[in-house]
């Protein structure tokens, strides 16, 4: 079976998508991206690419995309205890739905993804 390797997550301003995500995840931007970032010189077909700098995680890449489909250009579940959730909502979150199991939010452009409580 292939390992996962990478998520690509299409937005419409990868300078906001990609510090949000990058929070959430806690996995950084790379080096290279950061100063791209900072300056907001991304090229129009530019990425960036956030990535565990321990390999044990796969890499996250924002793209921007003028015309997006729609609904679900991407959908992540995490895992979180209390204090990870409330970081997500100070990051810029929304909440979508609360379900009995798991919260459904949403990121500053829209992508709906699930939260669930960590157990153990």
């Amino acid at each position: 079976m292939p390992d996962l390797a990478a998520v690509v997550i299409l937005c419409r301003d990868p300078y906001l998508i990609a510090p949000f995500w990058s929070v959430v995840t806690g996995l950084p931007v790379v080096e290279q991206d950061q100063g791209r970032l900072a300056d907001r010189s991304l090229g129009p077909a530019e990425s960036v690419l956030l990535r565990d700098p321990h390999g044990q995680r796969p890499d996250i890449w924002i793209s921007r995309a003028d015309a997006l489909p729609a609904p679900g250009r991407m959908h992540l579940d995490l895992v979180g205890d209390a204090e990870e959730r409330a970081a997500v909502l100070e990051a810029g979150a929304t909440v979508v739905r609360e379900l009995p199991d798991w919260t459904v939010l949403a990121d500053p452009e829209g992508n709906q993804f699930c939260l669930h409580p960590r157990h153990g």
